[in-house]
């Protein structure tokens, strides 16, 4: 959708390379729950059902771990507590019967020639990539809702998006992750010092 958008590439993800993990996660889950035998109606039913249970889940914990909002959708019609909207849902739908009948096949058709050993080793390199990746991510997340609070004494719009400008000047990965989110609203609680 932001490629549609704006024209251009932007990294969507949470984290800081081009893993976008909930996409992947929900490949995952509609390959492990759905069948190609199942009808295309309850595929793509299916699919756009497991992707919104996901989206949902992922966007409150995000925002419980987090103490902020990256993604609200309450501005469209047909959301769930700006949590899901029902285009990402039928996105999802479309995308698990793609999965499902063209990409899994596809990729499956090349794994199979690849030796299992070899497999497991890029297995690993990949896995280590990405739990670095997370504890970066994390890190970076923890500094910006930090500096978000030491800006920011009370939440309106105008504040807001200083404090989005200022660190949007403080640091590249900062900058990176609110292209990511433009509309990520954090939760500024009182801390203890």
């Amino acid at each position: 959708m932001a490629l549609i958008k704006e024209k251009k590439f932007i990294n969507r993800g949470f984290l800081i390379g081009p893993i976008i993990p909930i996409w992947g996660a929900g490949a995952i889950l509609i390959t492990l729950i759905l069948k190609p035998s199942d009808s295309i109606f309850n595929l793509i039913i299916s699919s756009a059902f497991i992707g919104s249970f996901l989206e949902y889940v992922v966007n409150y914990l995000m925002e419980v771990l987090f103490k902020a909002r990256w993604w609200d959708y309450s501005h469209l019609p047909f959301n769930v507590n700006g949590r899901i909207w029902l285009g990402s849902s039928l996105l999802f739908g479309l995308c698990g019967f793609l999965i499902i009948y063209y990409f899994n096949p596809f990729f499956l058709g090349i794994i199979n020639k690849i030796d299992f050993t070899f497999l497991k080793r890029v297995d690993i390199v990949f896995f280590i990539i990405l739990m670095v990746d997370l504890v970066i991510s994390c890190n970076i997340i923890n500094k910006l809702n930090l500096s978000a609070y030491y800006l920011k004494k009370d939440y309106t719009e105008e504040v807001s998006k200083k404090v989005k400008t200022i660190l949007i000047e403080k640091s590249r990965s900062f900058k990176r992750l609110l292209e990511a989110f433009p509309d990520v609203n954090f939760f500024i609680r009182n801390r203890k010092n």
